[in-house]
């Protein structure tokens, strides 16, 4: 048997094994090793490299053992729907045998099953919320009521079916797939006691979503009430934690959601605004808008702590810009009316005033607006229980291209789209032409269990072997670790402007405590002419090593905008040529410059922020960035971890890991992966394995001399250096804070010539952020005068004198 012949063997042992077929993936997995037993004793010794192990890739792994192993949520099996089908195996009428959703700590309740039900159309301001933490549910509920109203479409109704018996089931995008969630429509009678002055009301009345208040004008029709029901169920009851409109419509409805952070530095005002003034009179999307944990007033009006609030239209009249809001919450005592029920329910802000006060904007965008689409389900899984202490991620590679068969685009299109929502594929998703190319990548945590909190999620999107470009004094800094369940990434394209096609980096992270957690990434194209795929073609690399290290107080030195750079972890990374460290089947990964793709990752807790950068050099550390050197770079710092693949030449490099800020510290795991043989090894601490001695000095308006030029050179502080024995020496100066512009030079002298012999120097003047220094050197036992200096006379500043040597008993003493 060949080896194609024995992977493929392997492979069937495979299926089986996922289709829960025991007896036969056992009996393929012995003859795959029996086969693979005989290649190897048959392979001549000399090519056994020739032949390797099969590899199991992400896309080998069946989606469906993912997403049925995600199909039990809060201890209730959510079947798929492509999988399962109504059971007619229940009693008339129908009791849900996974009982009703749990209530809230009230006063005592009772389930009955609704006796009156209407055709009349309900209206956004029918859905109210009274003493459940449902808030989110309540505005999706109205907003989802608006958008049929105005745009005569169907969100939500046509999600829902019913039975003769009582029974209903309500079809729910959640862990990754469309599910099936059945329930029976009883409703909760709750008698709720509200003070108001010196009155007590008792209120005992059947509610639209259960535990709401409905008015007597208008009876529901059952079906929204049935849809809070089933949905609640699915969140494990009506004492669920919350959550966010976006999540909500997200699995009742399938729409992309997108959250924004208001008060975050990174929010973008006016490009926000014109997107959703855009987008929101087309239908393309529904929002809603959240409150932090205070209390505000606007205009007289009290916002709710912890709120969340229907966006029901947007406007400009007349140079201004306005939102109108629902309020879904009845009156209660800690309203501003005291619970009397005048309190205003919609309300009408500037969006200013949105910017200034809220905590969100929760955006759900119509997946139609995408013509192109792929989703990939994986799970995160921890290599060893060290890696508690890191975040655990999985990488893809997504491939995109513009596409010419308009026809073939059309049934991509139409497959993936929910034929539900309206068809809106001439337009994009943010309310710009088309020719503005954007892939969305959308990542989703599994749930198992909604009362879990201490789960955190990250997507790292970056174009493959990404030049690095601009200054490298402006870092930046991305956060983008959330415990939501949801996480949008949208990457603008720049490659169409010279390349028909390209690539991108995905890195899903986890940082939580459990293991085997589910997750699906889902990638969109809104324009009508990129299509997206998968690449399933990438093969594990050959060589692999890892490193575990720690930024500590010595070895954390921050950014490349700090002068501490240089102490950041380095390492001397050695490629090997190409030509004779892979064999044929492996040589498309390097190109005609005879270079091989090199993959650094690095990995630390969700509280440390990472980049990777390797640059040019003979494998020495290096003190810092110089653009021109700079080979492979991870771009913006992110939280728990960093990635970046490049293609390098053969030779020597170094490899610097640094954190945003230097004081963050904590162990780290960098990871090298490459198909070609390389070598990488720590470089030492500069002055590592010697004696260092440290002073502080200043330049002032008596030291302040400048440089030789100046005529006042031995005016400037000197340092009187003790060497008792022969050694090696090495001094570096530093600025304390940063001074731009100012150039300093560090020289020693012999005592006995008057500043007139150098011995050793740091060489002409710099500007360096990480200082000057005199590189190590042999020296004679004696007497030295140490010099540090600034080119320009009068800079006043103030420095350290790092003094490194091989023996102890050097003394360092500023000369009065």
């Amino acid at each position: 048997m060949s080896a194609a012949e024995a992977e493929n063997v392997y492979a069937r042992a495979l299926k089986f094994e996922l289709e829960n077929d025991w007896d036969k993936a056992f009996k393929l997995y012995l003859q795959a090793a029996d086969a693979f037993l005989q290649i190897s004793r048959t392979t001549d010794p000399n090519n056994i490299n020739s032949l390797n192990p099969y590899q199991l890739t992400t896309f080998h792994i069946a989606k469906l053992s993912i997403l049925k192993k995600s199909s039990i949520i809060n201890n209730n099996h959510i079947p798929l729907l492509a999988t399962s089908s109504p059971s007619n195996s229940y009693s008339t009428p129908f009791n849900d045998p996974d009982g009703q959703p749990s209530l809230p700590s009230l006063s005592p309740s009772t389930w009955k099953r609704p006796i009156h039900e209407s055709s009349i159309p309900l209206l956004p301001s029918d859905i109210i919320q009274n003493i459940v933490n449902d808030c989110s549910v309540c505005a999706s509920i109205a907003v989802c009521i608006q958008h049929n109203l105005r745009f005569k479409s169907d969100l939500l109704l046509s999600s829902l079916s019913s039975s003769d018996d009582g029974r209903y089931e309500l079809k729910v995008l959640v862990n990754g797939d469309f599910r099936r969630i059945g329930s029976y429509q009883q409703l909760a009678r709750v008698c709720a006691k509200f003070k108001q002055s010196s009155t007590t009301v008792s209120l005992s009345t059947p509610t639209i979503n259960s535990l709401e208040y409905q008015p007597a004008k208008r009876i529901s029709s059952g079906l929204h009430t049935s849809k809070k029901q089933s949905y609640m169920k699915l969140m494990g009851g009506y004492d669920f934690l919350g959550s966010n409109s976006a999540i909500d419509l997200h699995v009742l409805t399938g729409w992309i959601p997108e959250h924004i952070e208001l008060q975050s530095s990174f929010f973008e005002r006016e490009r926000t605004w014109s997107r959703i003034i855009t987008a929101f009179p087309r239908g393309d999307c529904m929002m809603t808008i959240g409150t932090n944990d205070k209390i505000y007033d606007i205009h007289t009006v009290k916002l709710l702590p912890s709120h969340a609030y229907a966006v029901t239209d947007i406007k400009e009249t007349n140079d201004e810009r306005w939102v109108t809001l629902l309020d879904s919450r009845i009156c209660t005592p800690e309203c501003g009316c005291g619970g009397g029920g005048s309190c205003p329910r919609v309300l009408d802000i500037r969006w200013d005033d949105i910017c200034a006060t809220f905590e969100g904007l929760y955006i759900s965008w119509n997946p139609s607006l995408f013509g192109s689409c792929v989703t990939f389900h994986g799970s995160w899984q921890l290599e060893n229980a060290e890696d508690l202490h890191r975040a655990s991620t999985h990488h893809l590679r997504l491939n995109y291209q513009k596409a010419n068969d308009r026809a073939h685009q059309k049934t991509s299109s139409a497959s993936n789209t929910n034929t539900n929502e309206i068809d809106n594929r001439d337009r994009n998703g943010n309310g710009k032409d088309s020719s503005e190319t954007e892939i969305w990548i959308l990542l989703t945590r599994h749930l198992c269990d909604t009362r879990r909190t201490n789960e955190y999620i990250a997507i790292n999107v970056q174009e493959d072997d990404m030049i690095l470009g601009g200054d490298l004094q402006h870092v930046a800094l991305k956060s983008n670790y959330t415990n939501s369940t949801h996480l949008l990434s949208r990457t603008k394209i720049c490659q169409f402007q010279t390349h028909t096609s390209g690539s991108l980096s995905l890195l899903a992270c986890y940082d939580g405590q459990f293991d085997q957690v589910g997750f699906t990434v889902t990638a969109f194209a809104y324009s009508s002419d990129v299509a997206v795929s998968w690449d399933t073609r990438v093969s594990p690399a050959r060589y692999i090593q890892k490193i575990d290290g720690a930024l500590t107080h010595k070895t954390a030195g921050g950014n490349c905008t700090h002068p501490t750079y240089m102490v950041n972890p380095q390492y001397h990374l050695r490629v090997h040529n190409t030509d004779t460290s892979i064999d044929k089947r492996q040589s498309a990964s390097a190109d005609k410059h005879n270079k091989t793709q090199v993959i650094l990752t690095a990995q630390s807790t969700r509280y440390i922020s990472l980049n990777v950068t390797a640059v040019w050099s003979r494998g020495e550390r290096i003190s810092e960035l110089s653009q021109k050197e700079v080979v492979a770079h991870s771009g913006p710092y992110t939280y728990g971890h960093t990635r970046v693949a490049a293609h390098l030449a053969p030779g020597d490099y170094t490899v610097v890991l640094s954190a945003y800020e230097p004081d963050q510290t904590g162990k780290f795991t960098l990871k090298v992966e490459s198909p070609s043989q390389f070598e990488i090894d720590p470089i030492p601490q500069e002055g590592a394995g010697m004696y260092v001695k440290t002073v502080c000095g200043k330049w002032d308006s008596n030291t302040a001399a400048g440089g030789p030029s100046q005529n006042r050179y031995h005016r400037n502080p000197v340092y009187e250096v003790t060497i008792p024995c022969a050694s090696e020496f090495g001094a570096r100066l530093q600025l304390l804070a940063r001074a731009p512009g100012v150039s300093t030079n560090l020289s020693l002298f012999s005592s006995s010539t008057n500043l007139q012999r150098c011995v050793a120097s740091s060489g002409p003047y710099s500007d360096a952020l990480s200082g000057v220094d005199i590189p190590k050197r042999s020296i004679c036992p004696g007497k030295y005068h140490l010099v540090p200096s600034t080119y320009h006379a009068g800079v006043h500043a103030q420095f350290r004198i790092v003094v490194y040597s091989t023996v102890s008993g050097i003394e360092v003493v500023l000369r009065s």
